[in-house]
């Protein structure tokens, strides 16, 4: 049989039946129905409205059709090849459609369906049954009890999400957790990334997190790897792989179940298996992987990593539109570990022929309330370029958070246009920043407080902003951490 487009080539052959899940030529849906309230209806219309091109074969044997497709009782009546299988069925129906699926040759299952090993001792021994048979025919199986996969570059959408259809992006996704996943890929939404790849692994009763991690290591349409973890069934194993993936792109993790009732939550939620905060974070630091704790931090984080280079140490040159701004930053990068360095006078007077008289030399470089593009400009162009400092972090307060109808209506004047003005030149300039950055390699991290009139997203603002001084130094130094490991490593 011909193998579906976008295969990876260099792959164990178990892992690489993946390709069969994030590129089917045709799936098979066992539980497909027309019930608006059952995952069976509403992960098929994900499907279908996402625009996934192949063969859809809906699996009911009450039904004749399912949403204007041709339904068949079993998957061996399927004329045609099935690429992989999709299980919204109960639990008790599984095994008898997996072993449809092994007569029929397909290659990949991903089962939706709870109720195994998180219920006990007698969901863990069907899921094993599940395991054995899935081995024994060939077949990869993804879950059970979890939401779901994606992969827009194939228009390929079936998970729980109802009509959620991220754009494709350079972040792959691997999560423990379907409704932390889908608030990781909201938060990269927001940030205008998208996805490579995402998987909700559920239970892993077949493939663990790292197998996944080994996959999107291996995959050239994923640049970053993020990923919520609850629970390790190998921490060797875990160890030793994921570091030969972070030889190569960076893994961002997100650790649940870090305190006894976090541990106790992740037992009942997927039966992962509890490790220790501590041997987690020192298994993390021995295979290059950064820990987060919080959705929010993770986001940032793995944002961080995209579309720009590392910086090579711990130094750092920060450039604020006033004076606080920089007092917050130097305590705050001193106290996780980066470096404010002074300048050397050679940078100091390059710096004092672009600034007013009555700025103060020195790290931080404070604009003294300016904000000019023809200054600002050459000022980071001047750190980037020093060989002072590793990184550059940009820091602006943005237009304060007023109603328009409050600013149009202080005193009789209208005020609105002023903040807007603001807000639109440096939206129209930052992108000089960022092709400075690129062009002399020294990575730059803009943080402003700068939104949209009634909150939400910058308008657009470049994916690489940070919305407070503190997730921008956290990226910085997250990001510093990664390139010594890799340094070490090489």
């Amino acid at each position: 049989m011909e193998e579906p487009e976008g295969v990876i080539k260099d792959m164990d052959p178990r892992l690489r039946n993946l390709d069969f899940a994030f590129n089917p030529r045709s799936i098979a849906f066992v539980g497909a129905t027309e019930s608006m309230r059952k995952w069976g209806f509403l992960i098929l219309n994900n499907l279908l409205t996402g625009g996934y091109r192949g063969e859809v074969y809906p699996v009911n044997p009450g039904r004749d059709t399912v949403l204007g497709l041709k339904a068949y009782p079993r998957v061996s009546d399927i004329p045609g090849h099935v690429d992989l299988a999709i299980f919204t069925v109960p639990s008790r129906q599984v095994m008898e459609a997996l072993r449809d699926c092994a007569e029929k040759g397909v290659k990949a299952a991903l089962v939706i369906t709870a109720g195994f090993k998180e219920l006990g001792e007698e969901g863990a021994r069907a899921e094993a049954h599940m395991v054995r048979l899935a081995r024994e025919a060939g077949m990869v199986l993804i879950g059970p009890n979890c939401q779901g996969i994606c992969c827009p570059a194939n228009d390929l959408y079936p998970w729980m999400p109802i009509l959620f259809h991220p754009p494709r992006g350079r972040i792959g996704y691997v999560s423990q957790s379907g409704n932390i996943l889908n608030m990781l890929i909201g938060h990269a939404v927001t940030a205008g990334l998208g996805v490579s790849k995402a998987v909700s692994s559920g239970n892993e009763a077949d493939l663990r997190t790292v197998d996944y991690y080994t996959y999107l290591g291996e995959d050239a349409d994923t640049e970053v790897i993020v990923s919520y973890i609850e629970g390790l069934q190998d921490g060797r194993d875990f160890v030793s792989r994921a570091r030969e993936v972070t030889r190569r792109k960076p893994i961002v993790v997100l650790k649940g179940g870090r305190t006894t009732s976090g541990v106790s939550a992740a037992r009942s939620h997927t039966g992962a298996m509890a490790v220790s905060e501590d041997l987690f974070e020192a298994a993390c630091r021995q295979a290059g992987v950064v820990v987060t704790r919080s959705i929010e931090e993770c986001g940032i984080t793995a944002a961080a990593f995209v579309n720009r280079p590392l910086p090579r140490g711990r130094r750092v040159g920060i450039v604020t539109g006033g004076g606080g701004l920089g007092v917050i930053a130097s305590d705050f990068c001193t106290e996780i570990g980066l470096e404010v360095v002074p300048l050397s006078s050679r940078t100091l007077e390059k710096l004092e022929k672009m600034l007013p008289d009555w700025w103060v030399p020195g790290n931080p470089v404070d604009l003294v309330a300016g904000l000019d593009f023809s200054v600002i400009k050459p000022v980071i162009e001047t750190l980037m370029t020093s060989g002072e400092v590793d990184a550059v972090m940009f820091l602006w307060i943005g237009a304060p958070r007023l109603k328009n109808a409050r600013l149009k209506g202080e005193r009789g004047m209208d005020l609105s246009g002023v903040w807007q003005s603001m807000d639109q030149y440096f939206l129209e300039h930052i992108g000089e920043l960022y092709e400075l950055m690129h062009q002399l390699q020294v990575p730059l991290y803009i943080a402003t407080s700068l939104r949209m009139e009634d909150g939400g997203d910058p308008d657009g603002c470049p994916p690489l902003v940070f919305d407070s001084v503190e997730s921008a130094c956290r990226a910085v130094s997250a990001m510093a951490e990664y390139y010594r490991f890799r340094e070490v490593m090489s």
